[in-house]
């Protein structure tokens, strides 16, 4: 027997970073010590006080049956609070909120919510490349939107064809954002609330980053007059709290799209583990105890890495938030060749900026997760490190 694949799964390229891991595995059979800052997985352990509450959730033996796909009451209340504090935000939460299996889940999910066969989505170039595989798999048209240094990483919303437009019903945002750091304004979010009210768009904001800022708190655009018309965000414990393996996030805003996305969800999924839930529960109940010690340690790591790219040639803006650096080379080279090198010269994995979309060519991002002795170490290899073999 011989067995197809679906077109749509074909229509997936290979993981972006497959070739440079195959390149990783060579460096290291040569014997060479990699120190790799290509992927965003926290290194901080989770609190201890979250892990406790876990390990008690886990011995209830309530927790061992199946959960309310739309996550249980506890964990909803919880994450309604903690808007109320942080944004001053009332919401729902039986109808305006619902939990997910990680956010990746929920933004993965929403395009068959609310686009058709043909449906167009807009998304940023550069970005985190899970906001195209629901579009894919529903059929939908993805249209990519530049993002752009000399505009902040914002989108310019009067560059985007209206014949684009017209066909559009999803778009995808990210700040505090992954890869370029950059954030958003609340005068930028009012502007995008109006155009999307005006061309019935929906926004789909994901703010896994949000408590990772470095300055001002990043603002919600649920907080704009009117977003709730046309707004869900997507919230993530897994770098608020340095949860990442726990897998638990969820979505808040317009109620007919939540409600709609869980809908969907009971037909795919039973939801997170009740005791986990509880445990992230934990974490909102004292997340102004838990989360700033955490957010100072990446703003702490963030300052001195980007003191020590730019004292050896780097150039770029500094980030807002998230645990990541973009930047340029010091000299004008692909992402690809700039990665390779590093990786080759001084035994340093990156991500390639080409690998998030057509406008990240020139850029490299470094991931802020691994442990500061590491990151010295990263410091100490790039200073050394000779770049005249690729200037032009």
């Amino acid at each position: 027997m011989k067995i197809e694949l679906s077109d749509k799964l074909k229509s997936f390229k290979p993981f972006l970073f497959e070739e440079l891991y195959r390149k990783e595995r060579a460096e290291r059979a040569k014997g060479k010590d990699i120190i790799s800052l290509a992927v965003g997985d926290p290194d901080i352990p989770t609190d201890r006080r979250i892990v406790a509450d876990a390990v008690k959730e886990i011995k209830n033996g309530r927790n061992h049956r199946y959960p309310n796909t739309k996550g249980n009451e506890n964990l909803r209340r919880e994450a309604a609070a903690w808007h109320k504090r942080r944004h001053g935000l009332t919401f729902h939460p039986h109808d305006e909120i619902s939990i997910l299996i990680g956010s990746k889940e929920g933004i993965a999910h929403l395009p068959f919510v609310v686009m058709n066969e043909g449906d167009t989505c807009l998304i940023p170039d550069p970005t985190y490349p899970t906001y195209r595989t629901g579009v894919v798999l529903c059929g939908g048209k993805v249209h990519d939107v530049a993002l752009e240094e000399k505009n902040g990483f914002l989108p310019d919303l009067g560059k985007i064809p209206q014949k684009v437009v017209d066909r559009t019903r999803l778009f995808f945002l990210n700040y505090p954002n992954n890869p370029t750091g950059a954030g958003a304004t609340l005068d930028f979010y009012k502007d995008l609330v109006k155009w999307a009210r005006k061309n019935n768009i929906v926004i789909a904001q994901d703010a896994a980053y949000c408590e990772i800022y470095f300055d001002e708190p990043a603002p919600s655009i649920l907080q704009v007059d009117g977003a709730r018309d046309v707004a869900v965000e997507f919230y993530s414990s897994s770098k608020t709290y340095c949860m990442a393996g726990w897998r638990i996030g969820w979505v808040v805003g317009n109620s007919k799209l939540v409600c709609a996305l869980n809908q969907l969800k009971e037909n795919i999924d039973s939801g997170p583990f009740n005791a986990i839930q509880n445990a992230v529960a934990y974490g909102l109940k004292h997340h102004e105890k838990i989360v700033p010690p955490i957010r100072a340690h990446f703003k702490r790591r963030a300052a001195a890495f980007c003191a020590a790219l730019k004292a050896n040639g780097w150039q770029f803006p500094d980030p807002k938030g998230s645990c990541f650096v973009w930047a340029r080379p010091p000299v004008r080279c692909s992402s690809m060749d700039a990665v390779y090198h590093m990786l080759e010269k001084s035994s340093i994995l990156t991500a390639p900026g080409s690998g998030f979309g057509k406008y990240g060519e020139g850029y490299v991002r470094f991931s802020l997760t691994e442990p500061d002795v590491k990151l010295k170490e990263v410091e100490r290899r790039i200073k050394t490190l000779d770049w005249s073999s690729l200037r032009k």
